[in-house]
């Protein structure tokens, strides 16, 4: 290429040719920048990056599974304080009952917080804010207040027998106490902190055994669960001794200018609670219906299941209450 078509190229090179160049020259300087190091040895950067923290270290230590164990008796306390004394709620010849049970429970609750300490840890003094959200406030607004109506629903009144309700859930939860602390025994490395699971596990299947007798006094239908028992030939299988209600809703019958009278949807079936309910030592989980059935008669279904990962209570978490 000859001076005079080195001329004539330049000549091309137009304002918008220039502006380009630049953006890269400003673009490479950056990049170059940025891999550089300042003066105090730090890597350099264009513009504010913000700084990402680090996840907490959720280990499932001792004091994890204890700061747990403590938190399942205060939710099932905070349960029980807004029972007892609540007739529409619980029946009065239950008071004395479920006020023991709230002493027990106390107890036991200190009696984790205690080992907490010993070990090292800060004790948990509050109730469980996961089982709080996904079971005992769904639960309790179900029995109390029913559900509000949505864009695609109905309203659901509150329960139909808040009494039958409240009992079965207390079962529940005894039961559920019972089985989480057995599910705790292997994860504790230390043989005493095993010990003590071990004893508060007994504890509360007692509790779940006296409140199945309670619920279905029946003999031998509030002892045994006929469908786990081996040698058990009953003649008809155990039926729950409060039947689903079944209302009965006038529907206008079109050209009749009445209405006729059609029961309302069955009611979900609630399951019969007995005080020996499945095999020895069963971590299956334990399923609870209640509250007044929705339109199509479907009553609140919850299964309760031994703590997983994401309800423990590790020892980076901070109490709320």
């Amino acid at each position: 290429m000859n001076r005079n078509d080195i001329s004539t190229e330049r000549a091309h090179l137009g304002r918008r040719d220039l502006f380009r160049i630049g953006g890269f020259t400003v673009a490479t300087a950056a990049v170059i920048s940025a891999c550089g190091e300042h003066d105090r040895g730090q890597v350099g950067r264009v513009g504010d990056v913000s700084t990402t923290s680090s996840l907490p270290d959720a280990k499932v230590t001792n004091v994890t599974l204890l700061r747990t164990s403590s938190s399942l008796q205060h939710s099932i306390i905070n349960v029980y304080a807004q029972v007892v004394g609540n007739s529409e709620l619980l029946d009065p010849k239950y008071n004395d009952l479920i006020q023991r049970y709230i002493d027990d429970h106390k107890e036991h609750a200190t009696l984790f917080e205690d080992l907490t300490t010993k070990a090292g840890g800060t004790a948990w003094t509050c109730s469980n804010p996961k089982f709080d959200d996904v079971v005992v406030n769904p639960v309790m607004t179900r029995i109390t207040k029913g559900s509000p109506a949505t864009a695609t629903s109905k309203a659901i009144p509150p329960s139909d027998n808040p009494r039958r309700d409240i009992l079965n859930f207390a079962n529940g939860l005894e039961s559920w106490a019972g089985a989480s602390y057995q599910s705790f025994v292997p994860l504790l490395s230390d043989p005493s902190l095993r010990s003590s699971s071990m004893t508060v596990g007994a504890r509360e299947a007692r509790h779940a055994a006296l409140l199945a007798i309670n619920i279905n006094p029946d003999r031998p239908g509030g002892l045994v669960n006929f469908t786990d028992a081996v040698n058990a030939e009953p003649a008809a299988p155990p039926t729950t001794t409060i039947a689903p209600t079944t209302t009965a809703q006038n529907i206008a019958t079109p050209g009749s200018g009445g209405s006729k009278s059609e029961p309302a949807p069955p009611q979900t079936v609630i399951p019969t609670v007995t005080a020996i309910p499945s095999q020895f030592g069963s971590l299956a989980a334990i399923q609870i219906v209640v509250g007044a059935g929705d339109e199509n008669g479907t009553r609140l279904k919850m299964n309760l299941e031994t703590p997983s990962l994401n309800s423990f209570v590790y020892e980076f978490m901070e109490p709320s209450c």
